[in-house]
């Protein structure tokens, strides 16, 4: 068992790793170069001129993004879906063992869809994926609110999938509960990013986390079922 769980976190971390990496480069890494541009003041998001010459510096700063930086950034991506793999396939495990179903690539597509669902889906509803230089509200705050969503809607994912109607009923408002509270938000939005660019880099964010969370649940169960096979 441990070695199926291992192998199948693994590999299929690795390879979603690397999916969900080169997304994030293609269409995530361009706008956050542009906002740094924002936030250091080099560019301001108001006047004609300013637009012009802002796009300009935007692609050349694009083009001289620095090596170094994006492996940094690849790398951590990779480690991280390996992480939430773990964690995605010890959830097979208990799911089996407990007899709620029996792991797949279709059902492992569904827990994968459940993980971005807790991890950023719900909790975007609240504090949407922010750029440099975008307002925010108090970090600890944030963070509180955010652990309680994820928590929150995970097991009430759970609850309504495996659960009676009363635990239906109970998920339904685990999930609801955080927003129903509302996420911390700062007195006053402001913030030197066009509101623009953050609309496009919050719907990129989801579509790359969508697309990594599907690719890292269908494989993980995919080689947790070769694994779990008999010779």
């Amino acid at each position: 068992m441990l070695k199926s769980l291992l192998a199948s976190a693994l590999f299929a971390g690795l390879i979603a790793g690397l999916f969900a990496a080169g997304l994030q480069q293609a269409l995530l890494v361009p706008l956050i170069a542009e906002a740094e541009l924002y936030e250091t003041g080099a560019l301001i998001h108001f006047g004609a001129e300013i637009i012009e010459s802002g796009a300009a510096a935007g692609h050349e700063i694009v083009a001289g993004t620095d090596l170094a930086r994006s492996l940094l950034t690849v790398l951590t991506t990779v480690l991280a879906t390996c992480g939430f793999g773990l964690i995605l396939v010890a959830g097979f495990a208990l799911a089996e063992r407990l007899k709620l179903t029996r792991i797949d690539l279709r059902s492992g597509l569904l827990f994968g869809l459940a993980g971005f669902a807790s991890i950023q889906l719900l909790p975007s509803m609240g504090l949407s994926p922010e750029l440099p230089g975008a307002a925010a509200g108090e970090l600890a705050q944030r963070q509180l609110w955010w652990l309680a969503t994820v928590a929150g809607t995970a097991i009430g994912i759970a609850l309504i999938a495996w659960g009676n109607t009363a635990a239906k009923i109970a998920g339904a408002v685990l999930i609801a509960a955080p927003h129903l509270v509302g996420a911390p938000h700062p007195h006053e939005f402001e913030g030197v990013v066009p509101p623009e660019l953050s609309a496009l880099f919050a719907a990129r964010v989801l579509v790359v986390g969508a697309l990594g969370w599907a690719a890292l649940g269908a494989l993980a169960g995919h080689f947790w079922s070769r694994e779990a096979a008999p010779a």
